[in-house]
């Protein structure tokens, strides 16, 4: 599966430490990162990871950067969309998330548009926003849910990383105005869905993303992330204080769920952004 890395040549680092992450947390998946380029070739990802990036050459602006990683794959393939300003931190299990991949590839509705794995409290977090009488069931046995945006008439949140159909996203990048325009600019824009089309979520969160920058700037969590993998921050970059961590995990010691007070999940964060702080 191709997945998308819509990225640039200033953010090509911060499209390495995505990919990164995703070899080291879902050794096993079966992506192809599509990663665009303007002036300066990367083939040091070629290099890095055989086998597993496609380097795309394309001009500077974001709305034809995208529709060249889309080009030449049919409407109703697979794609999995991943920009570079998201990373993984933890996947809770890479047989759930190996069978969710199998289950995306096996579906023959081609309504169904957009499948997550992902829940916080940004995208379809309260059972409320699912159709709990209509749903897929993988071959172990997890439940994925249609969402009610099936009857609404804009996308849900589409710049987290999850499966989605490439007409959907080819669809929207052509709606976009062809001046150029900056990606924060992008969550403005108008996301149309057409009627008919399904959106599906994972009952269960698999996942826990992290944001690479906050206005321009790296993320602490992104940089504390970089210094964890022993990757060397960007030069180009100025490190904010920004905190950005999105979905949950229950907490585990020696392999037993357990349950954490608020005001101990609270001040294990702190003490983990100032280890990594002074790290």
């Amino acid at each position: 599966m191709k997945a998308i890395v819509l990225s640039c040549d200033r953010y090509i680092m911060l499209a390495n430490h995505m990919i990164y992450t995703y070899q080291q947390l879902w050794p096993t998946n079966h992506f192809k990162f599509r990663v665009p380029y303007q002036d300066s070739y990367p083939d040091f990802l070629i290099n890095r990871y055989p086998g597993k990036v496609e380097l795309i050459k394309t001009e500077s602006p974001i709305k034809s950067t995208a529709l060249s990683l889309l080009h030449d794959i049919p409407d109703d393939e697979w794609i999995y969309w991943c920009m570079d300003d998201r990373y993984l931190i933890k996947i809770s299990s890479i047989k759930e998330v190996d069978d969710l991949y199998r289950c995306v590839l096996d579906i023959k509705d081609k309504d169904v548009v957009s499948v997550a794995f992902h829940r916080n409290r940004d995208r379809f977090s309260a059972n409320s926003r699912l159709n709990l009488r209509s749903k897929i069931v993988t071959d172990e046995g997890q439940s994925v849910f249609e969402t009610v945006h099936t009857n609404m008439t804009k996308l849900p949140v589409v710049w987290s990383h999850h499966f989605i159909r490439t007409k959907v996203m080819r669809r929207l990048f052509q709606s976009f105005p062809d001046r150029p325009f900056t990606a924060k600019e992008m969550d403005f824009f108008k996301k149309e869905k057409l009627p008919g089309e399904k959106i599906y979520v994972l009952e269960k969160n698999l996942a826990v993303f992290g944001e690479s920058t906050s206005r321009g700037k790296l993320t602490e969590n992104c940089a504390a992330s970089f210094k964890k993998w022993g990757l060397e921050i960007p030069e180009n970059f100025q490190i904010s204080k920004k905190y950005h961590i999105k979905g949950k995990l229950p907490y585990r010691l020696f392999g037993i769920e357990i349950k954490l007070p608020a005001r101990v999940q609270r001040l294990m964060t702190t003490l983990v952004r100032w280890y990594w702080r002074n790290k």
